[in-house]
């Protein structure tokens, strides 16, 4: 029989590394000699290694042997071991199953070899207890990260992304040996002929007979060429890229790297990509490789372009550099997000003059290398200017409608110049309404070559600078008049142009009534007035304009002056249808008769004859039959060219 103290066992865990005298349950014998026992594994290996005293750590879910290291000599049979403080467990069996991670208690109960005193043992004590405190822990198990490397690959980098200091690791390729995993942040390793995985150990440095591991079976990742550097850009804190052809694969590394100093990883799910700080002076290049740096493919070089952009005396200056390293086929220029020009390679500058003082302008560079482009930064410059634009020089020019026409023979500095005018005629000066419309249209009114309209300007800029006023620029003005009762003699007399040239050269124009020319001739300039050449003989309404071209042939026009001839017809008093060949028609001469009607009428108010045409006659018949002799009444409508009505009534006498 166990001795009555087995029934009464019971004890509380202690939490600490032992009470003041080494105890662990609450009825432990604390220092009676014997107190001893061994922890092994089912193959006979001592796992306790730090002795009788000192911690031990056993691994969750092994089995172990309990074995008594006293000198007493006590029969195996006698000492039984359970787990826990309470007893309850206790067996004469002393393989156990270490529980699930956590505080784990062996308690040993054996009989007093002296029950009654002595040698240290307590007198009257038939049964002894003692119990050890030990920590459990599950296996390690690594979290294995492998990347493939080469192509095709031929190594792998392997890292455990959990690694713990108190771990070792070891790694087994295929069938090979197992070896130490010495850096487990990561290494890289050569994948034998054959191997289709590998396996990651991880053993406890304190732990025996603890051990975890990780099985990878190999896969080859998709294939990578090349990536693509397609634009490099300037901004203002630094440069951003564009990219394509990045494969998104754990085991591909991309790298942004510059001329010279450390890259900058490019995550493979980027298209685009920002470097804050980055040197204008480095060129950049997208290298592909991997984690054991098997892999070296890299993307054309793109260098970036620094602008800069000034401005003076009505014009942009525009400077830019760029390291070399990348062929450049041309460089466009923008200004304001538009195409401006392209220049060649070997350019570094550009004087952009199609500009307005005042106005502000954004330019940019674009550095074209083949398909990819390198932009500079935008960079905004206002244009200035500080002197005056020169006095403008106008020609001024009558139009068919009688308005003149003032140009400015050399285009204004500034687009956004204002050119204000003034037109004198005699002594009265008419500063005209100003207009952005070129050429500038006037409406000077009547004139005449004694009175002829003269215009001078001025230019101001949007930087506040005005010109001298311009030199005066006056068409040529002309006058017609008939000397004849019939107007078949004209004379013509007419101012020159002035301020505009010299040397002039004449030529007389005669329109019709829209505008064409219907005949030219050249005038003698020499005296004045001057005759025009016989005018047509059906033209009722004569219009004349003069064309003078000067020494240095700039073409200028007169106004287009009217000469109207009276509109004339006769109307016979009498006629005789008598067969004689003299006055046996009645018909209605004249000149200019373009548009008229002649009704006859008898005594009785009846209408016998009608004509619109001159070709058009009466023989004295009324419906087949001679009329008698008698007196006929008839009325004459004409309408000339001018628009003016001519109505004439009157009587044609029959006579036989």
């Amino acid at each position: 029989m166990m001795l009555r103290r087995f029934g009464l066992l019971g004890c509380l865990l202690a939490l600490a590394a032992g009470a003041a005298r080494g105890q662990v349950c609450s009825l432990d014998d604390v220092g009676v000699p014997g107190n001893c026992f061994q922890v092994y594994s089912t193959s006979g290996q001592r796992l306790d290694l730090n002795g009788q005293s000192g911690p031990t750590v056993l691994c969750a879910g092994t089995q172990i042997r309990v074995r008594y290291c006293g000198n007493e000599g006590i029969p195996r049979t006698n000492i039984r071991y359970g787990i826990g403080c309470t007893g309850t467990n206790t067996d004469t069996v002393t393989t156990l199953t270490v529980p699930g991670a956590g505080p784990f208690v062996i308690l040993q109960q054996r009989p007093n070899p002296f029950p009654a005193g002595g040698n240290g043992y307590p007198p009257a004590r038939l049964g002894l207890q003692y119990s050890r405190s030990f920590e459990v822990r599950t296996p390690p198990v690594p979290a294995v990260q492998v990347r493939y490397c080469g192509a095709p690959f031929t190594q792998v980098f392997v890292a455990v992304t959990n690694a713990q200091a108190n771990i070792r690791y070891e790694i087994q390729l295929g069938n090979g040996p197992r070896q130490p995993l010495t850096q487990p942040t990561g290494a890289a390793y050569t994948v034998p002929a054959g191997a289709t995985g590998l396996t990651v150990y991880a053993n406890y440095t304190d732990v025996l007979l603890c051990e975890g591991s990780t099985p990878v079976t190999f896969s080859a990742p998709p294939t990578a060429g090349a990536p693509v550097l397609q634009r490099l850009a300037v901004l203002p804190t630094g440069l951003a890229f564009t990219f394509s052809g990045l494969v998104n694969d754990p085991s591909f590394r991309y790298v942004l790297e510059p001329d010279a100093g450390a890259g900058t990883p490019v995550p493979a799910t980027s298209t685009t990509f920002e470097l804050s700080g980055a040197p204008l002076s480095s060129c950049y290049r997208l290298r592909l490789t991997d984690a054991c740096n098997l892999l070296n493919q890299s993307s054309a070089v793109l260098c970036p372009v620094d602008l800069q952009a000034t401005s003076a005396d009505r014009q942009n200056t525009l400077s830019w550099s760029q390291p070399a390293g990348s062929t450049v086929t041309a460089y466009d220029l923008l200004r304001d997000g538009q195409p401006l020009t392209t220049v060649a390679a070997t350019a570094r500058q550009y004087i952009d003059q199609t500009v307005t003082c005042g106005v502000t302008y954004r330019y940019q560079v674009v550095a074209r290398s083949g398909a990819a482009a390198s932009v500079s930064a935008e960079r905004p410059v206002t244009t200035v200017a500080a002197q005056a634009a020169p006095a403008p020089r106008l020609t001024a020019s009558f139009r068919p409608d009688n308005s003149v026409e003032i140009t400015p023979l050399s285009a204004a500095a500034d687009t956004a110049s204002r050119l204000l005018l003034r037109r004198t005629v005699g002594t009265t000066t008419t500063e005209l309404p100003f207009t952005r419309q070129r050429p500038v249209v006037d409406q000077p009114g009547l004139v005449t070559p004694a009175q002829v309209p003269c215009y001078a300007g001025r230019l101001t800029d949007p930087c506040g600078n005005a010109s001298a006023d311009g030199p005066s620029a006056c068409p040529p003005v002309l006058a017609a008049v008939a000397t004849d009762r019939e107007g078949n003699r004209i004379d013509l007399t007419w101012a020159e142009p002035a301020g505009q040239g010299s040397g002039w050269r004449y030529r007389l124009l005669l329109l019709d009534e829209a505008g064409q020319e219907l005949s030219s001739s050249a005038l003698s300039a020499t005296a004045q007035p001057v005759q025009a050449p016989a005018p047509p003989a059906d033209r009722q309404v004569l219009r004349y304009r003069l064309e003078a071209t000067s020494a240095a042939g700039l073409v200028v026009f007169s106004n287009v002056v009217v000469v109207t001839r009276k509109l004339l017809v006769a109307i016979p008093t009498a006629f005789s249808p008598n067969g004689d060949g003299l006055n046996d028609v009645l018909e209605i001469k004249g000149r200019f008769l373009k548009a008229f009607s002649f009704t006859l009428y008898d005594r009785n108010g009846v209408e016998v004859f009608r004509a619109t045409d001159r070709a058009q006659t009466w023989d004295g018949r009324i419906r087949g039959t001679l009329a008698a002799p008698q007196v006929f009444s008839y009325r004459f409508e004409a309408v000339d060219e001018t628009g003016q009505r001519i109505v004439q009534r009157a009587t044609v006498t029959l006579l036989r």
